[in-house]
């Protein structure tokens, strides 16, 4: 019995001392394995570092896609320069801004560039002073007739984006790109735009600059050869900058110029003269009227329908425009939309008919009533009853105004 317990004693221990050593050498071993495994991701980081350094201190490459509709590049793989950017806009043309994929992605790189703020400034004056363009809106894009609006989605141009990204930026070396380009620029069109912006940014501060630019380019002959629709209106653009701070001193020179070489009027010259002088302008249309260069008479209705503004007014609004009604060389339609029209002109636009109205209105009534019974021509007539008409209905909304819903 005693010898049996002896063997197990001794089996006990062969067991301990044999799970001992296993567990020693599994110990060691994972502690190697550890080891190797941390020496292997120092190495890889090392690897890391070096190659982050290396690209930081290499020139970056930009990897671009392309548009699989336009063929124009797409946005990048990596962030753009400023004037990476610029050459990516210049790329766009109407056609590709028409697309609305395209269209996206000319103002999301726009927006980048605000975002770049100052570091942009000098790729864009680059490109600035170069006096190069890409216009990105159709010639028959009706916001191209009817004007460049100060705030717009889409620009209607390359420079006219850039503007609008310095005037975003904002700050004194951003005023001073645009005031450059204010005194350099041959295009009424920026002309107007960059003034109004600056005005709005510092008020005055570069009024002398931009009237002397306008009046220097109201010297010129008159844009003749420009296949952009931007330069559609450029002398009624430059005019405007002049009503824009109230200068008066184009005053006769737009008089003298009324009556073009050709025998047609100077719509642009009427506009400021009636800007600037108000009624007074009526006496030097009247006498227009009359001048003998006019050749085509179907061209004077402008000269009636600033005397429209203002019948029913002044005493010489009355005659001047009772006379030109009743010329017959004006077409049927020039008259009876010159009567038709005494509901409207003189009247403020886009608002809602007020008390200080009647007055204009019950002058306008007296003026058909003691005119349309001397009048022989049917035409006429019936365009003095359809106004006669409408300026009673608008006494009657003044005097008798709808109840407002319960």
């Amino acid at each position: 019995m005693k010898r049996i317990l002896l063997y197990l004693a001794a089996l006990l221990l062969a067991v301990v001392v044999t799970a001992h050593w296993v567990n020693e050498r599994r110990t060691a071993s994972h502690a190697q394995a550890m080891a190797a495994q941390a020496e292997l991701w120092a190495q890889e980081k090392a690897k890391l570092e070096a190659a982050l350094k290396k690209a930081r201190s290499e020139p970056r490459t930009t990897t671009t896609l392309s548009a699989p509709e336009t063929g124009a590049p797409a946005l990048s793989v990596l962030p753009l320069t400023p004037a990476e950017l610029i050459q990516r806009l210049i790329a766009v043309d109407a056609a590709a801004a028409a697309q609305p994929r395209t269209a996206r992605r000319l103002i999301h790189d726009l927006e980048e560039l605000i975002a770049a703020g100052p570091a942009a400034l000098p790729a864009i004056r680059d490109f600035l002073v170069r006096n190069e363009e890409v216009d990105y809106v159709s010639g028959q894009s009706r916001g191209q007739r009817d004007g460049i609006p100060h705030e717009f989605l889409l620009p209607p141009s390359l420079r006219f984006g850039l503007f609008d990204v310095l005037k975003q930026i904002g700050g004194p070396e951003a005023q001073n790109v645009l005031a450059k380009t204010l005194e350099t620029t041959g295009r009424g069109v920026e002309l107007l735009w960059l003034a109004r912006t600056l005005q709005e940014l510092a008020p005055n501060k570069y009024r002398d600059l931009a009237l002397a630019s306008a009046h220097e380019l109201l010297a010129r002959p008159q844009l003749a050869n420009s296949t952009s629709p931007l330069d559609r209106n450029d002398r009624d653009n430059l005019l405007d900058v002049l009503l824009l701070y109230n200068d008066t001193s184009f005053t006769n020179t737009a008089q003298n110029q009324l009556v073009r070489t050709d025998g047609t009027l100077d719509r642009s010259a009427l506009k400021y003269l009636q800007a600037v002088l108000g009624l007074q302008a009526v006496a030097i249309a009247a006498t227009t009227w009359n001048d003998p260069r006019l050749t085509d008479a179907t061209k004077k209705e402008p000269l009636a329908r600033l005397a429209l503004t203002y019948a029913g007014t002044d005493q010489q609004a009355n005659e001047f425009y009772l006379r030109a009604i009743s010329d017959l060389n004006l077409s049927k339609d020039q008259r009876s939309n010159l009567i038709e029209d005494l509901n409207e002109d003189g009247f403020a636009r886009n608002r809602k008919l007020e008390a200080g109205d009647l007055p204009l209105i019950e002058n306008r009534i007296a003026l058909i009533e003691q005119n349309a019974p001397k009048t022989t021509d049917p035409i006429n007539l019936a365009a003095f009853k359809e106004a006669h008409k409408d300026l009673m209905k608008m006494r009657e909304r003044i005097l008798n105004p709808p109840r407002p819903a319960p």
